[in-house]
Protein backbone atom coordinates (compact mmCIF):
# COMPACT_ATOMS: atom_id res chain seq x y z
CA UNK A 1 0.00 0.00 0.00
CA UNK A 2 3.46 2.12 0.82
CA UNK A 3 4.43 1.52 -2.36
CA UNK A 4 1.65 2.51 -4.48
CA UNK A 5 0.95 5.59 -2.07
CA UNK A 6 4.42 6.97 -3.28
CA UNK A 7 5.14 5.65 -6.63
CA UNK A 8 3.08 7.55 -9.23
CA UNK A 9 4.72 5.61 -12.12
CA UNK A 10 3.83 2.49 -10.89
CA UNK A 11 0.26 4.09 -10.27
CA UNK A 12 0.23 5.30 -13.76
CA UNK A 13 1.50 1.52 -14.93
CA UNK A 14 -1.72 0.17 -13.26
CA UNK A 15 -4.53 2.57 -14.29
CA UNK A 16 -3.40 2.89 -17.86
CA UNK A 17 -3.08 -0.97 -18.15
CA UNK A 18 -6.09 -1.68 -16.52
CA UNK A 19 -7.74 0.77 -18.68
CA UNK A 20 -6.32 -0.91 -21.97
CA UNK A 21 -7.31 -4.32 -20.29
CA UNK A 22 -11.11 -3.33 -19.64
CA UNK A 23 -11.70 -1.77 -23.13
CA UNK A 24 -9.93 -4.89 -24.63
CA UNK A 25 -12.16 -7.16 -22.55
CA UNK A 26 -15.45 -5.03 -23.75
CA UNK A 27 -14.29 -5.40 -27.33
CA UNK A 28 -13.71 -9.20 -27.33
CA UNK A 29 -17.12 -9.83 -24.87
CA UNK A 30 -18.76 -7.77 -27.76
CA UNK A 31 -17.30 -9.44 -30.11
CA UNK A 32 -18.34 -12.96 -28.56
CA UNK A 33 -21.91 -12.09 -27.51
CA UNK A 34 -22.37 -10.38 -31.48
CA UNK A 35 -20.87 -14.16 -33.13
CA UNK A 36 -23.62 -15.92 -30.53
CA UNK A 37 -26.56 -13.25 -31.78
CA UNK A 38 -25.58 -14.11 -35.49
CA UNK A 39 -25.56 -18.00 -34.81
CA UNK A 40 -28.61 -17.71 -33.02
CA UNK A 41 -30.53 -15.54 -35.49
CA UNK A 42 -29.60 -17.83 -38.29
CA UNK A 43 -30.98 -21.13 -36.68
CA UNK A 44 -34.15 -19.11 -35.83
CA UNK A 45 -34.95 -18.13 -39.34
CA UNK A 46 -34.06 -21.84 -40.89
CA UNK A 47 -36.47 -23.24 -37.53
CA UNK A 48 -39.39 -20.43 -38.92
CA UNK A 49 -39.27 -21.42 -42.18
CA UNK A 50 -39.09 -25.06 -41.47
CA UNK A 51 -42.05 -24.76 -39.11
CA UNK A 52 -44.37 -22.61 -41.65
CA UNK A 53 -43.19 -25.21 -44.72
CA UNK A 54 -44.11 -28.02 -41.86
CA UNK A 55 -47.57 -27.07 -40.74
CA UNK A 56 -48.50 -26.38 -44.29
CA UNK A 57 -47.66 -30.01 -45.21
CA UNK A 58 -49.37 -31.82 -41.98
CA UNK A 59 -52.53 -33.96 -42.11
CA UNK A 60 -55.40 -32.51 -40.24
CA UNK A 61 -57.19 -35.88 -40.19
CA UNK A 62 -55.44 -38.59 -39.00
CA UNK A 63 -52.43 -37.60 -36.85
CA UNK A 64 -51.18 -41.24 -36.49
CA UNK A 65 -49.29 -40.81 -39.73
CA UNK A 66 -45.05 -39.97 -39.81
CA UNK A 67 -44.13 -37.53 -41.65
CA UNK A 68 -40.94 -38.98 -43.69
CA UNK A 69 -37.53 -38.45 -42.19
CA UNK A 70 -34.63 -38.15 -43.95
CA UNK A 71 -31.96 -39.96 -41.80
CA UNK A 72 -28.13 -40.20 -42.24
CA UNK A 73 -28.70 -36.41 -43.02
CA UNK A 74 -27.66 -32.76 -41.03
CA UNK A 75 -28.45 -30.64 -39.39
CA UNK A 76 -31.48 -33.28 -38.40
CA UNK A 77 -34.97 -31.81 -37.44
CA UNK A 78 -37.10 -32.74 -34.88
CA UNK A 79 -40.63 -32.54 -35.29
CA UNK A 80 -43.94 -33.27 -33.46
CA UNK A 81 -47.42 -31.61 -32.48
CA UNK A 82 -48.43 -31.86 -29.22
CA UNK A 83 -52.35 -30.67 -27.80
CA UNK A 84 -53.14 -28.32 -25.56
CA UNK A 85 -52.43 -31.00 -22.23
CA UNK A 86 -49.39 -31.17 -23.81
CA UNK A 87 -49.68 -34.92 -25.18
CA UNK A 88 -47.18 -36.04 -27.77
CA UNK A 89 -50.22 -36.12 -30.97
CA UNK A 90 -47.27 -36.61 -33.30
CA UNK A 91 -43.74 -37.43 -33.94
CA UNK A 92 -41.26 -37.57 -36.79
CA UNK A 93 -39.31 -39.61 -34.83
CA UNK A 94 -40.36 -41.98 -32.03
CA UNK A 95 -37.06 -42.45 -30.17
CA UNK A 96 -36.65 -39.23 -29.80
CA UNK A 97 -39.27 -36.87 -28.09
CA UNK A 98 -38.80 -33.02 -27.86
CA UNK A 99 -39.67 -31.62 -24.03
CA UNK A 100 -43.08 -30.03 -23.70
CA UNK A 101 -42.94 -26.88 -21.54
CA UNK A 102 -46.34 -26.02 -20.27
CA UNK A 103 -45.86 -22.37 -19.78
CA UNK A 104 -44.57 -22.00 -23.10
CA UNK A 105 -47.40 -24.05 -24.93
CA UNK A 106 -50.20 -22.02 -22.98
CA UNK A 107 -47.80 -18.62 -24.66
CA UNK A 108 -47.83 -20.33 -28.11
CA UNK A 109 -51.51 -21.21 -27.55
CA UNK A 110 -52.12 -17.44 -27.01
CA UNK A 111 -49.34 -15.17 -28.39
CA UNK A 112 -47.57 -16.55 -31.58
CA UNK A 113 -44.24 -19.02 -31.94
CA UNK A 114 -42.28 -19.16 -28.81
CA UNK A 115 -38.42 -20.01 -28.92
CA UNK A 116 -36.24 -21.67 -26.42
CA UNK A 117 -33.14 -24.08 -25.75
CA UNK A 118 -33.16 -27.14 -24.12
CA UNK A 119 -29.87 -29.52 -23.45
CA UNK A 120 -29.99 -33.30 -22.49
CA UNK A 121 -29.02 -36.81 -22.89
CA UNK A 122 -31.20 -39.54 -24.29
CA UNK A 123 -32.83 -41.57 -21.50
CA UNK A 124 -34.51 -44.58 -20.57
CA UNK A 125 -36.50 -46.06 -23.59
CA UNK A 126 -34.74 -43.64 -26.37
CA UNK A 127 -36.39 -40.29 -24.76
CA UNK A 128 -34.62 -36.98 -24.65
CA UNK A 129 -34.63 -36.20 -21.19
CA UNK A 130 -33.89 -32.57 -21.24
CA UNK A 131 -34.50 -29.69 -18.78
CA UNK A 132 -34.32 -25.92 -19.97
CA UNK A 133 -31.09 -24.04 -20.06
CA UNK A 134 -30.63 -21.45 -17.77
CA UNK A 135 -30.30 -17.62 -19.62
CA UNK A 136 -27.14 -17.58 -18.60
CA UNK A 137 -25.63 -20.31 -19.50
CA UNK A 138 -27.62 -20.19 -22.94
CA UNK A 139 -24.76 -18.70 -25.28
CA UNK A 140 -23.04 -22.17 -23.87
CA UNK A 141 -24.37 -25.26 -25.76
CA UNK A 142 -21.77 -27.42 -25.02
CA UNK A 143 -23.90 -30.96 -24.62
CA UNK A 144 -23.90 -33.19 -27.66
CA UNK A 145 -28.49 -33.01 -27.16
CA UNK A 146 -28.11 -29.46 -27.15
CA UNK A 147 -31.18 -28.43 -29.53
CA UNK A 148 -32.96 -25.14 -30.08
CA UNK A 149 -37.03 -25.49 -30.30
CA UNK A 150 -39.34 -23.41 -31.45
CA UNK A 151 -43.41 -23.73 -30.52
CA UNK A 152 -45.68 -23.14 -33.67
CA UNK A 153 -49.30 -22.43 -33.10
CA UNK A 154 -51.46 -24.76 -35.63
CA UNK A 155 -55.02 -24.51 -36.28
CA UNK A 156 -57.50 -26.96 -34.79
CA UNK A 157 -56.79 -30.15 -35.66
CA UNK A 158 -59.76 -32.54 -35.02
CA UNK A 159 -59.41 -32.62 -31.32
CA UNK A 160 -58.92 -28.72 -30.62
CA UNK A 161 -55.62 -26.32 -30.68
CA UNK A 162 -52.29 -27.71 -31.00
CA UNK A 163 -48.84 -26.85 -31.69
CA UNK A 164 -46.02 -27.55 -33.86
CA UNK A 165 -42.42 -28.39 -32.30
CA UNK A 166 -39.62 -28.02 -34.10
CA UNK A 167 -36.10 -28.76 -32.97
CA UNK A 168 -32.69 -28.18 -34.92
CA UNK A 169 -29.52 -29.90 -33.62
CA UNK A 170 -27.03 -26.46 -32.13
CA UNK A 171 -23.61 -28.72 -31.81
CA UNK A 172 -22.18 -27.06 -34.57
CA UNK A 173 -22.44 -23.52 -33.40
CA UNK A 174 -21.97 -24.75 -29.55
CA UNK A 175 -18.63 -25.89 -30.53
CA UNK A 176 -17.86 -22.83 -32.92
CA UNK A 177 -18.69 -20.94 -29.82
CA UNK A 178 -16.14 -22.84 -27.31
CA UNK A 179 -13.49 -22.41 -30.06
CA UNK A 180 -14.30 -18.51 -30.71
CA UNK A 181 -13.99 -18.13 -26.58
CA UNK A 182 -10.86 -20.54 -26.24
CA UNK A 183 -9.51 -17.87 -28.97
CA UNK A 184 -10.94 -15.06 -27.12
CA UNK A 185 -9.12 -16.09 -24.09
CA UNK A 186 -6.18 -16.88 -25.65
CA UNK A 187 -5.94 -13.26 -27.16
CA UNK A 188 -7.05 -11.52 -23.92
CA UNK A 189 -4.25 -13.57 -21.83
CA UNK A 190 -1.56 -12.63 -24.45
CA UNK A 191 -3.25 -8.85 -24.19
CA UNK A 192 -2.71 -8.48 -20.76
CA UNK A 193 0.86 -9.12 -20.39
CA UNK A 194 1.29 -7.46 -23.26
CA UNK A 195 -0.67 -4.69 -22.43
CA UNK A 196 1.20 -4.44 -19.03
CA UNK A 197 4.94 -4.82 -20.51
CA UNK A 198 4.42 -1.92 -22.99
CA UNK A 199 2.43 0.72 -19.92
CA UNK A 200 5.55 -0.38 -17.95
CA UNK A 201 7.98 0.68 -20.58
CA UNK A 202 6.38 3.96 -21.52
CA UNK A 203 5.71 4.76 -17.87
CA UNK A 204 9.05 4.21 -17.15
CA UNK A 205 10.44 6.09 -20.84
CA UNK A 206 8.00 8.85 -19.84
CA UNK A 207 9.59 9.54 -16.21
CA UNK A 208 13.34 8.87 -17.74
CA UNK A 209 13.60 12.74 -18.19
CA UNK A 210 11.48 13.19 -14.70
CA UNK A 211 14.70 11.55 -13.24
CA UNK A 212 17.51 13.16 -14.81
CA UNK A 213 15.85 16.64 -13.70
CA UNK A 214 15.68 15.39 -10.46
CA UNK A 215 18.95 13.89 -10.21
CA UNK A 216 20.36 17.16 -11.10
CA UNK A 217 18.45 18.99 -9.06
CA UNK A 218 20.05 17.24 -6.06
CA UNK A 219 23.22 18.09 -6.93
CA UNK A 220 22.70 21.86 -6.54
CA UNK A 221 23.07 23.42 -3.37
CA UNK A 222 23.40 27.11 -1.95
CA UNK A 223 27.57 26.68 -2.83
CA UNK A 224 26.22 25.95 -6.38
CA UNK A 225 23.16 27.85 -7.03
CA UNK A 226 24.73 28.99 -10.67
CA UNK A 227 24.07 25.89 -12.22
CA UNK A 228 21.13 25.20 -14.28
CA UNK A 229 19.26 22.13 -15.53
CA UNK A 230 20.24 20.98 -18.68
CA UNK A 231 18.45 17.86 -19.59
CA UNK A 232 17.18 17.33 -23.23
CA UNK A 233 13.71 16.76 -23.00
CA UNK A 234 11.70 16.30 -26.38
CA UNK A 235 8.09 16.68 -23.94
CA UNK A 236 6.97 20.34 -23.81
CA UNK A 237 5.63 19.90 -20.66
CA UNK A 238 8.93 18.57 -19.06
CA UNK A 239 10.46 21.77 -21.16
CA UNK A 240 8.45 24.10 -19.01
CA UNK A 241 9.08 22.40 -16.04
CA UNK A 242 13.23 22.53 -16.91
CA UNK A 243 12.85 26.34 -17.72
CA UNK A 244 10.05 27.17 -14.59
CA UNK A 245 13.09 25.07 -11.96
CA UNK A 246 15.91 27.26 -13.80
CA UNK A 247 13.92 30.44 -13.73
CA UNK A 248 13.42 29.48 -10.14
CA UNK A 249 17.11 28.80 -9.75
CA UNK A 250 18.10 32.23 -10.64
CA UNK A 251 15.77 33.56 -8.45
CA UNK A 252 16.77 32.15 -5.75
CA UNK A 253 20.53 32.67 -6.27
CA UNK A 254 19.39 36.37 -7.13
CA UNK A 255 18.41 36.09 -3.55
CA UNK A 256 21.24 34.53 -2.14
CA UNK A 257 23.81 37.03 -3.70
CA UNK A 258 21.44 39.97 -2.17
CA UNK A 259 20.95 38.39 0.99
CA UNK A 260 25.12 37.58 1.37
CA UNK A 261 25.65 41.24 -0.05
CA UNK A 262 22.65 42.83 2.34
CA UNK A 263 24.55 40.93 5.03
CA UNK A 264 28.12 42.33 4.63
CA UNK A 265 27.09 45.59 4.15
CA UNK A 266 24.57 45.56 7.20
CA UNK A 267 27.69 44.53 9.34
CA UNK A 268 30.32 47.41 7.45
CA UNK A 269 27.66 49.64 8.09
CA UNK A 270 27.47 48.98 11.87
CA UNK A 271 30.98 47.94 12.04
CA UNK A 272 31.84 51.68 11.38
CA UNK A 273 30.00 53.73 13.97
CA UNK A 274 31.44 50.75 16.44
CA UNK A 275 34.67 51.78 15.43
CA UNK A 276 34.13 55.48 15.18
CA UNK A 277 32.23 55.09 19.03
CA UNK A 278 35.10 53.07 20.35
CA UNK A 279 38.19 54.79 19.34
CA UNK A 280 36.14 58.26 20.38
CA UNK A 281 35.65 56.24 23.83
CA UNK A 282 39.24 55.56 23.87
CA UNK A 283 40.43 58.52 23.26
CA UNK A 284 38.71 60.26 25.73
CA UNK A 285 39.41 58.14 28.83
CA UNK A 286 43.25 58.19 27.89
CA UNK A 287 43.65 61.28 30.31
CA UNK A 288 41.82 63.35 31.96
CA UNK A 289 40.06 66.30 30.02
CA UNK A 290 37.66 69.53 30.76
CA UNK A 291 34.26 69.17 30.75
CA UNK A 292 33.88 70.95 27.40
CA UNK A 293 36.17 67.88 25.67
CA UNK A 294 33.93 65.49 27.61
CA UNK A 295 30.73 66.78 26.81
CA UNK A 296 31.94 67.42 22.33
CA UNK A 297 32.96 63.54 22.51
CA UNK A 298 29.58 62.58 23.74
CA UNK A 299 28.04 64.78 21.35
CA UNK A 300 30.31 62.08 19.16
CA UNK A 301 29.15 59.25 20.74
CA UNK A 302 25.11 60.19 20.33
CA UNK A 303 26.03 60.58 16.46
CA UNK A 304 27.07 57.49 16.54
CA UNK A 305 24.14 55.67 18.33
CA UNK A 306 21.92 57.55 16.48
CA UNK A 307 23.00 56.51 13.11
CA UNK A 308 23.21 52.64 14.36
CA UNK A 309 19.59 53.31 15.80
CA UNK A 310 18.69 54.71 12.38
CA UNK A 311 20.40 51.87 10.62
CA UNK A 312 18.43 49.13 12.64
CA UNK A 313 15.49 50.26 12.09
CA UNK A 314 15.77 50.53 8.37
CA UNK A 315 17.12 46.93 8.64
CA UNK A 316 14.18 45.67 10.58
CA UNK A 317 11.74 47.45 8.35
CA UNK A 318 13.18 45.79 5.21
CA UNK A 319 13.22 42.31 6.95
CA UNK A 320 9.47 42.76 8.03
CA UNK A 321 8.57 43.55 4.49
CA UNK A 322 10.90 40.60 3.12
CA UNK A 323 8.83 38.36 5.52
CA UNK A 324 5.85 39.00 3.48
CA UNK A 325 3.86 40.86 6.23
CA UNK A 326 1.39 43.07 5.33
CA UNK A 327 0.51 46.44 6.43
CA UNK A 328 -2.29 47.30 8.66
CA UNK A 329 -4.56 49.39 5.79
CA UNK A 330 -6.60 52.51 6.72
CA UNK A 331 -9.72 53.27 4.79
CA UNK A 332 -10.17 56.48 3.00
CA UNK A 333 -7.21 58.25 4.22
CA UNK A 334 -7.00 61.75 3.25
CA UNK A 335 -3.70 62.75 1.53
CA UNK A 336 -3.68 66.37 1.35
CA UNK A 337 -3.17 67.15 5.44
CA UNK A 338 -0.44 64.30 5.40
CA UNK A 339 1.43 65.95 2.76
CA UNK A 340 1.11 69.76 4.57
CA UNK A 341 2.09 67.68 7.95
CA UNK A 342 5.03 66.43 6.37
CA UNK A 343 5.92 69.35 4.35
CA UNK A 344 5.67 71.15 8.12
CA UNK A 345 8.15 69.03 9.46
CA UNK A 346 10.43 69.97 6.87
CA UNK A 347 10.30 73.27 6.40
CA UNK A 348 12.74 74.90 9.35
CA UNK A 349 15.45 71.98 7.68
CA UNK A 350 15.05 73.38 4.28
CA UNK A 351 15.62 77.07 5.86
CA UNK A 352 18.70 75.80 7.09
CA UNK A 353 20.10 74.34 3.67
CA UNK A 354 18.11 78.07 1.95
CA UNK A 355 16.27 75.62 -0.45
CA UNK A 356 12.29 77.22 -1.29
CA UNK A 357 9.44 74.40 -0.55
CA UNK A 358 6.21 74.63 -2.60
CA UNK A 359 3.01 72.80 -2.64
CA UNK A 360 0.51 72.19 -5.21
CA UNK A 361 -2.49 70.07 -4.43
CA UNK A 362 -4.77 70.04 -6.98
CA UNK A 363 -7.53 68.76 -5.00
CA UNK A 364 -7.84 66.64 -1.44
CA UNK A 365 -7.50 62.68 -2.55
CA UNK A 366 -8.48 59.71 -0.18
CA UNK A 367 -6.72 56.40 -0.54
CA UNK A 368 -6.56 53.19 1.37
CA UNK A 369 -2.90 53.00 3.20
CA UNK A 370 -1.09 52.54 5.94
CA UNK A 371 -0.56 56.37 7.04
CA UNK A 372 2.65 56.11 9.09
CA UNK A 373 4.40 53.73 6.10
CA UNK A 374 3.29 56.92 3.27
CA UNK A 375 4.57 59.66 5.95
CA UNK A 376 7.62 57.54 6.46
CA UNK A 377 7.94 57.02 2.46
CA UNK A 378 7.66 61.02 1.65
CA UNK A 379 9.98 61.82 4.95
CA UNK A 380 12.91 59.74 3.27
CA UNK A 381 12.04 61.33 -0.36
CA UNK A 382 11.98 64.92 0.94
CA UNK A 383 15.23 64.53 3.36
CA UNK A 384 17.25 63.29 0.06
CA UNK A 385 15.82 66.52 -1.85
CA UNK A 386 16.71 68.71 0.33
CA UNK A 387 19.98 67.27 1.03
CA UNK A 388 21.50 66.80 -2.83
CA UNK A 389 19.84 70.44 -3.97
CA UNK A 390 22.31 73.52 -3.76
CA UNK A 391 21.25 76.39 -1.51
CA UNK A 392 19.07 78.49 -3.48
CA UNK A 393 16.98 75.22 -5.22
CA UNK A 394 13.21 74.67 -5.26
CA UNK A 395 11.63 71.58 -4.26
CA UNK A 396 7.47 71.42 -5.17
CA UNK A 397 5.84 68.62 -4.23
CA UNK A 398 2.48 67.82 -6.34
CA UNK A 399 -0.46 65.98 -5.40
CA UNK A 400 -3.04 65.27 -8.18
CA UNK A 401 -5.39 62.71 -9.80
CA UNK A 402 -3.90 60.53 -12.23
CA UNK A 403 -4.41 56.77 -13.88
CA UNK A 404 -1.55 54.08 -14.26
CA UNK A 405 -0.75 52.40 -17.66
CA UNK A 406 -3.40 50.21 -17.36
CA UNK A 407 -6.22 53.11 -16.65
CA UNK A 408 -6.60 52.41 -13.56
CA UNK A 409 -7.25 55.68 -11.74
CA UNK A 410 -5.01 56.66 -8.15
CA UNK A 411 -3.30 59.58 -6.83
CA UNK A 412 -0.23 60.54 -8.18
CA UNK A 413 2.12 62.44 -5.79
CA UNK A 414 4.97 64.31 -7.37
CA UNK A 415 8.29 65.44 -5.72
CA UNK A 416 10.61 67.84 -7.87
CA UNK A 417 13.83 69.04 -7.45
CA UNK A 418 16.07 71.40 -8.69
CA UNK A 419 19.32 69.52 -7.56
CA UNK A 420 22.30 67.95 -8.34
CA UNK A 421 20.51 64.88 -9.98
CA UNK A 422 21.45 61.37 -10.41
CA UNK A 423 24.41 59.68 -12.54
CA UNK A 424 22.59 57.80 -15.73
CA UNK A 425 25.11 54.84 -14.79
CA UNK A 426 23.35 54.75 -11.29
CA UNK A 427 19.71 55.16 -12.12
CA UNK A 428 19.34 51.50 -12.56
CA UNK A 429 21.14 50.82 -9.23
CA UNK A 430 19.18 53.09 -7.10
CA UNK A 431 16.84 50.87 -5.45
CA UNK A 432 19.14 48.72 -4.45
CA UNK A 433 19.79 48.19 -0.67
CA UNK A 434 23.16 49.80 0.17
CA UNK A 435 23.96 51.35 -3.11
CA UNK A 436 25.55 54.97 -3.13
CA UNK A 437 26.01 56.78 -5.79
CA UNK A 438 30.02 56.92 -5.14
CA UNK A 439 29.91 53.57 -5.48
CA UNK A 440 31.97 53.90 -1.73
CA UNK A 441 31.42 51.16 1.05
CA UNK A 442 31.31 54.56 3.55
CA UNK A 443 28.54 56.67 5.11
CA UNK A 444 27.77 59.92 3.38
CA UNK A 445 26.38 62.79 4.50
CA UNK A 446 24.50 60.26 7.49
CA UNK A 447 23.01 57.88 4.79
CA UNK A 448 22.85 54.01 4.74
CA UNK A 449 21.91 53.88 1.86
CA UNK A 450 18.45 51.70 2.55
CA UNK A 451 16.14 55.10 2.22
CA UNK A 452 14.93 54.36 -1.12
CA UNK A 453 14.66 50.16 -0.64
CA UNK A 454 12.39 50.95 1.84
CA UNK A 455 10.41 53.68 0.09
CA UNK A 456 10.38 51.28 -3.18
CA UNK A 457 8.88 48.19 -0.73
CA UNK A 458 6.43 50.53 0.88
CA UNK A 459 5.27 51.36 -2.55
CA UNK A 460 4.66 48.42 -3.30
CA UNK A 461 3.03 46.47 -0.41
CA UNK A 462 0.43 49.47 -1.38
CA UNK A 463 -0.20 48.62 -4.80
CA UNK A 464 1.19 51.16 -6.17
CA UNK A 465 4.50 51.96 -8.16
CA UNK A 466 7.29 54.49 -7.97
CA UNK A 467 9.79 56.02 -10.53
CA UNK A 468 12.72 58.09 -10.65
CA UNK A 469 13.78 60.17 -13.26
CA UNK A 470 16.89 62.65 -13.26
CA UNK A 471 19.31 64.60 -15.04
CA UNK A 472 22.71 65.42 -13.90
CA UNK A 473 22.92 68.99 -12.71
CA UNK A 474 19.29 69.77 -13.71
CA UNK A 475 17.39 67.79 -10.84
CA UNK A 476 15.28 64.89 -9.79
CA UNK A 477 11.57 63.82 -10.75
CA UNK A 478 10.30 61.26 -8.51
CA UNK A 479 6.51 60.20 -9.30
CA UNK A 480 4.59 58.02 -6.69
CA UNK A 481 1.37 56.51 -8.25
CA UNK A 482 -1.38 54.85 -5.19
CA UNK A 483 -4.34 53.21 -6.43
CA UNK A 484 -7.64 54.06 -5.08
CA UNK A 485 -9.42 51.50 -2.93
Amino acid sequence: MRLWKNSLPLRLAVITGTVFITVLFAALLASYVTTDYLLKSSVDSALTSLARSTADSLPTKDWSQELPVRKGEEPQAYIQVVDSQGTVVYASNQEVLLPVEGDLLQQALHGGEIFTDAVGHHGHHGRLDVSAISDWARPFWTDKGGVRIIYWPLSEGKDGNYVLQVGLPVTENAKMLLNLGKILLAISLGAVIVVVAISAYLVWNTFKPLRKIIAVAEEIDGSTLTSRIEVPVSDATLNHLVEVLNAMLKRLETAFVTQTRFVNDAAHDLRTPLSALRSELEITLRQHRSEKDYIQALKGCLTEAEYMGSLTDNLLALAKFDSGLKMEIEQAIPLGPLLQRVNSEFGEFAEQNQVTLIMNLEKDLRVDCNQLAIERLLRNLLHNSIRYTPAGGLIELILRDRSNSGSRLGAEITIRDTGIGINPKDLPHIFERFYRSDGARRRDGGGSGLGLSICQSIVKNHGGTIDIQSERGRGTYVTIWLPYS
